[in-house]
């Protein structure tokens, strides 16, 4: 039986001390957290550096007005 069998029909949640650890490990690698998504089970934490990225513009190849 795999993981995905035994996870079937059960209720799924992030744990709270599992996201705390997560972020303890961000912040003592010197990142800063961008962005920060939790669904049902799922956790996902998108970083960036303390000293700034040139972050690219996502405009979905859209042309400018």
């Amino acid at each position: 039986m795999t993981a995905q069998e035994r996870m079937e029909g059960k209720r799924v949640r992030a744990s709270e001390r599992a996201i705390r650890a997560a972020l303890k490990a961000i912040q003592a690698s010197g990142m800063s957290v961008d962005k920060l998504l939790i669904t049902g089970g799922q956790i996902e934490i998108r970083c960036t550096s303390v000293e700034g990225s040139t972050r690219d513009q996502d405009d979905e190849s859209l042309e400018k007005w």
